[in-house]
């Protein structure tokens, strides 16, 4: 609506206008503010009939979201309306008024004025920017001279107000949907069926895991980098009561204090030199969650402090200010370092770490998941190839006996980065030996030896066998957990029958 067009709006109508404003302004539910604004326009235009219509994709066609009559319950019949008026409105892009539809040059051949008794009419655009998103329609079949230009004027404003409201609340509506969805993906990326790992340390790390997974106490996790200690976190957070709320997470390591400290507890609008507004603390942005601390024994003295407030009141305050905040969250902490030495040589608070520690978690380096390493490596082909849109779905048992023989001191972190590197390099459907590293190759190993007593057939045939037993003997859930196909796994079988009948023979 043009600036002209406005000044139109009487004291009255603007007043009106500002108070529908601040009523439709605070709701975001798109079908809630359909019914609240075709209730306001029929009040205030006394009315019998309006109809909220709006452009839905991909077509545009116009579909009715609301149409109600002057005692706000649904018309049963919303098609029984001038659509002569609603295709002018269309095409012309500006709001149509008839006092009397029956007798007016421009309606009276309308056969849908005619067979409806239309007399008084108004509609006018919803516009986003200069483009119509919907329309707005009023009418009544009672009595004619209902609306004048004075309404018309009003409702072009007021559709123009509408308009924007609509659209933030289809906006809103959509962006909560996404998080949603997101949430959900995230949530079935970390359950637990999707945590790879068998191996004898690994599953009683898990066991800990699930039995902590209900409550909120502190859990504290130990182990070396790339061992996976916020996967850990993640699935602990995404499998239990809070997972509708926020996971945040911070690495604490070689971070200045003051830096970190306004990270994790937010500022005070003028606390220090460049605090031009008020920041929220990550420790507020995980209220009702989970706040994971990687590294947490590398925090100084000062912050190991406010920590220990958040975790014994469950209350913090922001960098400059002197009111408490109440948060009520759970943190999950993690470290490379042995915290009990680090309290005995006094670098570490003992009654932090008491706090921290009310369930601790052990991961096990990859070294001493060696069975675990043919699952993992699996599990990176298939993401990575499927990133990198390459068809590639086994590694041939050279390269995977040179992955078992390799100390990995970075761990799973190095495993899947190496797994991707050999993604990159191979050609055809098989990861080869050449195709790995070369940190990876020069580790002297036999590919046909024996790992850690065991050939790697006979790995192959164990690793089988235990994922069978596993899945009580269903084969298609055993192949999707092995990654290969029934008919690969019927086959393998098959030759696992023959070759125990050849050795007892």
């Amino acid at each position: 609506m043009s600036i002209e067009e406005l000044k139109q709006v009487d004291k009255e109508g603007m007043l009106a206008l500002y108070d529908i404003s601040q009523v439709i302004n605070s709701i975001q539910e798109p079908e809630e503010l359909f019914n609240r604004v075709m209730d306001l326009v029929i009040s205030t235009t006394k009315a019998e009939r309006g109809l909220l219509m709006i452009k839905e994709q991909p077509l545009g066609e116009l579909a009715v979201k609301v149409a109600r009559n002057f005692q706000h319950r649904p018309i049963e019949n919303p098609d029984e309306i001038s659509q002569t008026i609603i295709n002018q409105v269309l095409e012309s892009g500006e709001g149509t008024l008839t006092s009397d539809a029956r007798t007016d040059p421009r309606f009276s051949g309308s056969e849908s004025v005619l067979l409806y008794n239309i007399l008084s009419i108004i509609c006018v655009p919803l516009k986003k920017q200069d483009q119509i998103i919907g329309l707005i329609y009023v009418d009544s079949r009672t009595t004619k001279n209902v609306f004048t230009e004075r309404d018309k004027v009003f409702l072009a404003a007021f559709a123009n107000m509408a308009a924007i409201s609509i659209e933030n609340a289809k906006l809103q509506a959509r962006l909560r949907q996404e998080n949603l969805i997101l949430k959900e993906e995230i949530s079935r990326q970390y359950r637990f069926e999707n945590i790879v790992g068998q191996s004898p340390k690994f599953l009683v790390a898990l066991s800990v895991v699930e039995k902590v997974i209900e409550s909120s106490v502190p859990v504290l996790i130990q182990g070396d980098s790339g061992t996976g200690k916020e996967l850990v976190a993640k699935a602990i957070h995404y499998n239990g009561p809070r997972k509708e709320k926020n996971f945040v997470a911070q690495y604490c390591g070689a971070l200045p204090e003051t830096l970190l400290e306004s990270e994790l507890f937010g500022y005070k609008k003028g606390a220090f030199t460049g605090a031009l507004s008020n920041k929220m603390g990550l420790f507020e942005m995980a209220d009702g969650g989970t706040f994971f601390l990687d590294e947490i024994g590398d925090i100084s003295p000062a912050i190991q402090a406010k920590l220990l407030r958040v975790l014994q009141d469950g209350e913090m305050r922001r960098v400059g200010d002197t009111q408490s905040i109440k948060v009520n969250v759970r943190v999950i902490s993690a470290t490379n370092r042995d915290l009990v030495q680090e309290v005995k040589s006094g670098r570490f608070r003992e009654d932090l770490f008491y706090r921290l520690n009310v369930v601790t978690i052990n991961l096990p380096n990859l070294r001493d998941r060696q069975s675990d390493i043919p699952l993992l490596c699996r599990h990176f082909l298939q993401t990575a190839a499927a990133a990198q849109a390459k068809g590639i779905d086994q590694i041939e048992n050279k390269a995977l006996a040179v992955l078992m023989d390799y100390s990995w001191p970075g761990n799973i972190r190095e495993l899947e980065n190496v797994i991707s590197y050999a993604v990159v390099m191979a050609k055809g459907q098989t990861i080869r030996l050449d195709d790995l590293p070369e940190q990876i190759k020069t580790v002297k190993s036999e590919p046909a030896a024996t790992i850690s007593g065991q050939t790697m057939r006979e790995m192959e045939k164990n690793l089988i066998i235990a994922t069978l037993k596993d899945c009580q003997g269903n084969r298609r859930q055993t192949a999707d957990q092995l990654g290969i196909s029934l008919r690969t796994l019927q086959y393998k079988l098959k030759e696992l029958k023959r070759d125990d009948a050849v050795s007892e023979g």
